[in-house]
């Protein structure tokens, strides 16, 4: 598995020399928009850090001070070049590429080639230009905590040990905790704290609900291209890997540490603008050393004394926050959240309230005194300038309280006034903070050791959260359970061996996290049963979807053995309010058992009224999925039903034409006609893509629709598609197969987030 730790040699492409970190070296959108002669010297007399003093390294006061003044500094220069709405400041920006330049400038090559991956990606999902800034900065900068990492780890010629990858993802939040002090933009501090996080992690490397929901797209972006150009670069350990064993190990782990629908969408971008990034070159060449000056040497020395602070809270401590001597937040850790039930960019840049972190006093029989008044330590420490520690009951939720040390200390000269201060907290149970072995014998505890989707117990507790939010929002959310059955699973153990049994489990789940969405969860019930959670879709929908996947496991070639057919029984249930885990999972599991009576390979829902609705608009053109022939020929049909405004749609669609290389042949209010593919002299289909042309009948539909379980109308939102071979008619399965895959393209795009 890649993390923190991934790319931790110096990586060999050609780039400008090191001793000259030149405009090249900066992302391009930088570069355009700086003033490129002199701002990326190695030194300069208006840096931010230009007359701070190193402190004495065990001086925590004095290093937490130099890191306010450093963040009041860099927010005056960004109040006055107007640059509030800036992804981070110029000069934080400039301060931070020059340290890592010095650093290691296989730090700033590495960022680059992840940037260039990363937009790329993000176009083909449609992002705009403002959203592809915030990503690229993002890439170039998710290294930043490695510059106070030891030397001799980064450099270690093999992998890393779990605490050293401890290490450096400690390092990694402290940086992110950094960027939060120098005005870094919400939506970037957003994609790097995620970036680590597996994809399926669902709640389990974090103490919170709906995980898997909140890792940001940018993350999962970044965490494709930065295990991508790990993998392709060579290590003195290892050579580089070529593209395709590169996808495979990523595919290898799609679903679980990655996003399915980002590895596809790099296979697309590669094929396009693959060649924009750089040759590799001898992987041992050295950058050559540069003359350092002092004031670059104390900016290094600066920094690094404060990521390595930052750390140590990271490290010691459950939790902190820092306030500047006006009592504003300059940062809020990634730990905070569990303790307060506040988000970090709910709390950054406001002002410090007595109720952000309610904490109460503990009597000698250790239960809560209601009677006490609360004490303010905040004020009390920047009045006085005399640290305080204490023990108080925290109160995360109103069913949740820890007890906790509170150790909050002044920054500054200690025989003047405060400029600030930070508090720490640490439960008095033990640091939660949990190492990165035991995050991983977590999840691991957590799923299916041989498919690697969630296991019965961690399935149960995530609908157990989802049913909990259901009812939160009394049912304005739905939330719909599919149960699926492989059929006959036992015969295949009888004929083919429990081997090939095996691998059709496996290959099913892997067919199984292509074809579901984002926020989506599937779990192995037992068996050759299966679960799929649907959050925000009603008991229509996650019909449609059974249907779809029912036919993508009739149609597919699963186990890889001839003359075996693999079929599967849905049954699909929704929630209702005052629902459990139980109750829901058995209606799912009665309509599961009503398929297999039915003569299995069938889809069953709790609704009787809505079954024969879904079963006959399964015939006509909204809902019609799949190969069918009339007087004109073969066709095509599926229906994709979207969350977003036609408009933004239509964007998308912008971007899957252009990645296509489609041709526009017809167009006009809510219909589209386009043609892929270029026929041939004699008019036959060939064997590549571009000589297997089809057109494209592309219709928009927006229909007001009446909800089955609440009985309340809303609006859904369809790209109906009808595909037509051009020229003489091909084999059927063939023609199919082209199909299948553009409008499983085509569904990458209007779907991503």
């Amino acid at each position: 598995m890649f993390g923190p730790g991934a790319d931790h040699t110096a990586l060999a492409y050609p780039m400008t020399p090191p001793g000259d970190l030149s405009a090249e070296t900066v992302p391009r959108t930088y570069a355009e928009s700086l003033p490129v002669n002199s701002a990326l010297q190695t030194s300069r007399p208006d840096s931010a850090a230009a007359d701070l003093i190193a402190a004495v390294p065990t001086d925590t006061s004095a290093v937490a001070a130099s890191l306010l003044t450093l963040s009041d500094r860099i927010g005056r220069d960004a109040a006055v070049r107007q640059q509030e709405g800036s992804v981070i400041p110029h000069s934080a920006m400039l301060l931070l590429l020059r340290i890592m330049k010095l650093r290691d400038p296989a730090l700033i090559r590495h960022g680059e080639r992840m940037a260039t991956i990363a937009t790329g990606l993000a176009r083909c999902l449609g992002w705009d230009d403002s959203e592809q800034r915030v990503l690229e900065v993002a890439a170039v900068l998710h290294d930043l905590g490695k510059i106070g990492v030891p030397e001799h780890m980064l450099r270690k010629p093999g992998r890393l040990s779990c605490e050293e990858s401890d290490v450096i993802s400690q390092h990694h939040q402290a940086a992110v905790c950094l960027l939060q002090a120098l005005h870094a933009q919400g939506e970037l501090i957003a994609i790097l704290t995620a970036l680590y996080q597996n994809y399926d992690a669902a709640g389990v490397e974090r103490d919170a609900v709906s995980d898997l929901r909140q890792i940001p797209l940018g993350s999962r972006i970044l965490a494709v291209a930065d295990a991508y150009d790990s993998l392709s670069s060579p290590k003195p350990w290892r050579r580089g890997m070529p593209h395709r064993e590169v996808m495979q190990i990523l595919r290898d782990q799609e679903g679980t540490r990655y996003d399915g629908t980002i590895i596809s969408t790099l296979a697309r971008w590669h094929e396009s603008e693959g060649h924009r990034l750089l040759p590799q070159t001898d992987p041992f060449t050295k950058d050559r050393p540069s003359a350092v000056s002092e004031e670059a040497r104390n900016e290094v020395i600066v920094v690094t004394q404060i990521l390595q602070m930052l750390y140590e809270f990271q490290t010691l401590y459950d939790g902190y926050f820092l306030l500047s001597e006006s009592g504003q937040y300059r940062i809020w850790s990634d730990g905070m959240p569990g303790l307060s039930g506040r988000s970090v960019p709910q709390m950054l840049g406001r002002s410090w309230r007595s109720a952000d972190v309610r904490l109460s006093p503990v009597t000698q029989t250790g239960r809560r005194s209601m009677n006490t008044p609360q004490e303010e330590i905040v004020p009390q420490v920047l009045r006085s300038g005399r640290a305080q520690f204490c023990s108080r009951v925290c109160t995360v939720h109103d069913t949740q309280q820890l007890s906790v040390d509170v150790y909050t200390l002044p920054l500054g000269p200690q025989s003047e006034k405060p400029v600030g201060v930070v508090q720490l907290f640490r439960s008095r149970s033990g640091v939660r903070r949990r190492t990165r072995e035991y995050a991983e014998l977590r999840l691991a505890a957590t799923r299916d050791p041989l498919t690697g989707v969630a296991n019965r117990g961690q399935l149960e507790t995530q609908l157990r959260h989802m049913i909990d939010d259901f009812h939160n929002h009394e049912a304005s959310r739905p939330l719909s359970v599919v149960f699926l059955d492989v059929d006959h699973f036992k015969s295949v153990n009888d004929t083919f061996g429990h081997k090939a049994g095996d691998q059709v489990l496996v290959d099913l789940t892997q067919l199984l996290q292509n074809e579901t969405y984002s926020g989506e969860i599937i779990g192995r019930y037992g068996g050759e049963e299966f679960v799929l959670l649907c959050p925000d879709t009603d008991l229509a929908s996650a019909v449609r979807r059974a249907e779809r996947l029912r036919q993508a496991i009739q149609n597919s070639s699963i186990g890889g053995i001839s003359g075996l057919n693999v079929t599967s029984s849905f049954g699909v249930a929704a929630a209702r309010l005052g629902d459990s885990v139980q109750t829901l999972l058995e209606r799912a599991d009665v309509c599961l058992f009503r398929a297999k009576e039915a003569g299995r390979n069938s889809t069953c829902c709790e609704d009787e009224e809505l079954a024969p609705a879904i079963e006959s608009a399964g015939t006509g053109e909204e809902t019609a999925c799949g190969l069918r022939r009339d007087s004109g020929g073969l066709q095509y049909h599926d229906c994709i039903h979207v969350s977003t405004s036609l408009e933004l749609t239509a964007l998308k669609l912008d971007a899957f034409i252009a990645a296509a290389g489609a041709t526009v042949k017809f167009q006009e209010c809510g219909h589209l006609l386009l043609q892929m593919g270029r026929r041939g002299w004699t008019g036959r289909w060939g064997r590549s893509p571009e000589r297997q042309p089809v057109t494209v009948d592309v219709q928009f539909e927006t229909r007001r629709r009446t909800d089955p379980m609440s009985g309340r109308e809303k609006t859904v939102y369809s790209v109906c598609v009808v595909l037509r071979p051009v020229g003489r008619e091909p084999d059927p399965d063939v023609f199919e197969t082209r199909c299948v895959r553009i409008v499983h393209e085509l569904r990458g795009y209007l779907l991503s987030s």
